[in-house]
């Protein structure tokens, strides 16, 4: 017997989402990759040294990873002007 209309509709758009799903997860780990390639936090070059602890390693890196980035100064004063709060009552 023949296939209906509706039936060979149903069969294409299921057709259709396995190509869609199967294009969203190929993307999905490409993107993966890509972001996992670039990212700053896994650089090749800690697996080379040797003999220099966890934290000394860090701090060598870090210093020569910030592109002379400053924050300023790490300390946290009050203002020197006295609070100016305005009230009004209606």
């Amino acid at each position: 017997m023949r296939e209906s209309r509706i039936e060979q509709a149903r069969r294409r758009a299921a057709g259709a989402k396995r190509v869609v799903l199967a294009s969203a997860v190929a993307g999905f780990l490409g993107l993966v990759v890509v972001v996992r390639a670039g990212h700053p936090g896994h650089a090749a070059t800690t697996s080379g040294s040797t003999g220099t602890s966890g934290a000394s390693r860090s701090s060598t890196q870090s210093s020569s990873d910030d592109d002379n980035f400053d924050f300023g100064s790490s300390s946290v004063t009050p203002s020197s002007s006295p609070l100016q709060t305005q009230t009004s009552v209606s």
